[in-house]
């Protein structure tokens, strides 16, 4: 099987410079269901759709499209596709320049025929990460990927959308997710009271925000008071905050690998203040695993 970052080094486009490294900031890497040549066409299309939606002028007539070395350079923005020798890997890496800042960030986009299944991999990474703000989320791709092909991560398909985790069945499914071992994503669990629906931040806005990166849950109250007999204590999900379980759950977990998060507004905050600011904490927690991920090699204790 070829590794997924196979061939990336050859992929960096030298024009636009960088003042420093990169640094990592949203990495993911999912199979498809499907694995055949049309489906990997079809992952490479979408990409090139979000090239031309972003920055139009880096996209070549179609007829040059399928190129095995494809190079393209504006004055702050670059595009470079690569193909593997045996055509397996497919690579696409485009960097352009922060507007209004010295920030360069870069996307690589990769799709590669293992020959037991198509894999898609993206990463994000941009320079000087620690001294300017900076708002972390995947780029659109992914969700593209998620929305149009059938992306699997432990028998589980990856969606855009929150599921219901409600009676007993569900449990023992959720469950069996959080603890299996070859989980890739994080999964976020949400709760409610009973006689209310208020998770603390909106379910379906959320599962879009990180889809391909999170599978997103709803616990009823039963549930979400039942999983920790199973799960053990460090399960725990109470109503308007969100448990992120992270690959390599277990009963022993510690803690800190698998965060309660809270919503960090007063608790007298007016609900229209910054509505999407929880969502955003989220989403950095959930990018922020997708890293370490890859740089934690598989089967490490969590």
């Amino acid at each position: 099987m070829l590794h997924p970052n196979a061939h990336l080094q050859s992929a960096a486009v030298p024009q636009v410079q960088p003042s420093g490294p990169l640094q990592t900031v949203v990495h993911a890497t999912l199979p498809c269901s499907e694995h055949s040549p049309r489906n990997r066409r079809r992952a490479q299309d979408l990409a090139w759709e979000w090239v031309g939606a972003k920055w139009p002028r880096l996209v070549p007539l179609a007829r040059d499209q399928g190129q095995q070395q494809i190079e393209r350079n504006l004055h702050d923005h670059a595009l470079r596709v690569n193909t593997s020798r045996d055509g397996r890997v497919w690579t696409l890496t485009v960097m352009h320049s922060e507007k209004r800042s010295q920030r360069i960030w870069s996307t690589r986009a990769t799709v590669t025929d293992t020959g037991q299944a198509d894999l898609l991999d993206i990463q994000t990474a941009c320079s000087d990460a620690q001294h300017a703000p900076m708002v972390v989320a995947p780029p659109k791709l992914l969700g593209a990927w998620v929305d149009q092909l059938a992306l699997d991560d432990a028998g589980f398909a990856v969606l855009g959308e929150a599921r219901d985790v409600t009676d007993t069945a569900h449990i023992e499914a959720f469950c069996a997710h959080v603890l299996s071992e070859r989980r890739s994503l994080p999964i976020i669990a949400l709760a409610h009271k009973a006689q209310s629906r208020h998770f603390g931040v909106d379910p379906g806005g959320l599962a879009l925000a990180v889809r391909g990166l999170a599978h997103v849950a709803c616990l009823s109250p039963e549930v979400a008071a039942a999983v920790p007999a199973i799960l053990g204590p460090g399960s725990t999900v109470v109503h308007g905050t969100a448990r992120i379980f992270a690959p390599g759950f277990h009963a022993r977990a510690q803690h800190e690998r698998h965060p309660l998060l809270r919503d960090k507004r007063p608790v007298d905050a007016e609900p229209s203040a910054d509505p999407g600011s929880f969502r955003r904490l989220i989403v950095r927690h959930v990018c922020a695993m997708g890293v370490r991920t890859l740089a934690a090699p598989r089967g490490l204790a969590h």
